[in-house]
C-alpha cells in the first residue's frame, strides 16, 4: 500500500471468500476482524492476493496492555504483514475488571483519560513497531461528564501519541443524530486532516434502541454522499474500507459496495 495510491477494500468475510477472490482488481485490501480459521481453505490465497489490515480487538487503550495481548497482536500483524494496526477509542471493561459491556463504548473525554490513552498507545506502537489508527465510537445516550470536546480529545491524542485517525462515517452519522448535532458541523469538529483510513458502512433500524445503529448492510446513497464530502477534506487518507463483518452479509454486497464507493469517491 503506497502513499500515492488510495486503497479501497472491505472486511474479510470467510463465507464470501470465493466471491472476494474472484473480484479481480476491484478490492485492494481486506481488514481482518478475526484471526483466520485453521480450516479456512481460502486464507492462503487471500493472504497472497490482498494487503491485510489488522482490525482485531487488541485491548482498550484506557488501561495498560498486558503482555499476552501485545504478543497476540504482534503475531497477527506479522501474519498479515499489516501496514498499520487499528483499535477503537473505547472503554468496554471497567477499571476494576468486574464488568464488561461486551461492545464498543466510548470513553469519557477527560484529561485523565487522555493521558492514559496517550501513554498506552505509545507503548503499543513501540511494542509492535507499527503505526496505530484509532476509530471513533458513537454514543447512543448523552453523558455530561466530559471535560473537553471529542474532537479536541482526538486531536490531542493523535498529536501526542503519533497515532492517526480511522474515521467511520456511519459512527459519525449516528453520533450526530443521537446528540442532536448537524452532521457536517460535527464532522468538521473532528481532526479530518489526520485521517489515514475511512470506513464506509450502513445502518439499520434496531427495535431495542428504537432507532438506527450500525449494521452489515450496504451504505445508503446518503451515507456515500456524506463519505464523499468528508473524503474531500482528508488530505492524508490512504485507505477506504467497507465496514461490514457478519455471517449474515449477503453475496454480492461487498463487490457492489466497493464499486459504488470507488465511483462516488472518484477512486480508480
Amino acid at each position: 500500500m503506497t502513499a500515492e495510491k488510495i486503497s479501497v477494500g472491505a472486511f474479510y468475510n470467510p463465507h464470501l471468500a470465493e466471491e472476494i477472490l474472484a473480484s479481480g482488481n476491484l478490492i485492494d485490501h481486506l481488514a481482518m476482524a478475526d484471526p483466520p480459521e485453521k480450516n479456512d481453505p481460502y486464507f492462503p490465497e487471500v493472504r497472497k492476493k490482498f494487503v491485510l489490515l489488522l482490525h482485531d480487538y487488541i485491548h482498550q487503550l484506557s488501561d495498560p496492555i498486558p503482555p499476552h495481548a501485545i504478543a497476540r497482536a504482534r503475531q497477527l500483524a506479522e501474519l498479515y504483514r499489516s501496514p498499520w494496526v487499528a483499535e477503537h477509542c473505547q472503554c468496554v471493561i471497567t477499571q476494576d475488571g468486574r464488568f464488561n459491556v461486551d461492545y464498543v463504548f466510548p470513553p469519557l473525554y477527560t484529561r485523565e483519560m487522555l493521558a492514559r490513552y496517550i501513554e498506552n498507545a505509545k507503548v503499543l506502537q513501540q511494542a509492535l513497531g507499527l503505526p496505530l489508527v484509532m476509530e471513533q465510537i458513537p454514543r447512543y445516550f448523552r453523558i455530561d461528564l466530559d471535560e473537553i470536546p471529542e474532537g479536541q480529545f482526538l486531536r490531542e491524542f493523535f498529536e501526542a501519541s503519533g497515532a492517526t485517525f480511522l474515521l467511520d462515517i456511519a459512527h459519525t452519522w449516528l453520533e450526530a443524530r443521537y446528540q442532536g448535532k448537524e452532521v457536517h458541523s460535527y464532522l468538521v469538529s473532528l481532526p479530518l486532516d489526520l485521517v489515514t483510513e475511512l470506513h464506509v458502512a450502513g445502518v439499520s433500524e434496531y427495535s431495542d434502541l428504537q432507532g438506527p445503529w450500525i449494521a452489515p448492510v450496504e451504505p445508503s446513497d446518503e451515507m456515500l454522499e456524506l463519505s464523499a464530502w468528508a473524503f474531500e477534506r482528508m488530505p492524508n487518507v490512504r485507505a477506504v474500507t467497507f465496514d461490514a463483518f457478519s455471517t449474515i452479509l449477503q453475496p454480492g454486497t461487498i463487490p457492489r459496495t466497493v464499486e459504488r464507493t470507488r465511483r462516488r469517491l472518484g477512486i480508480q
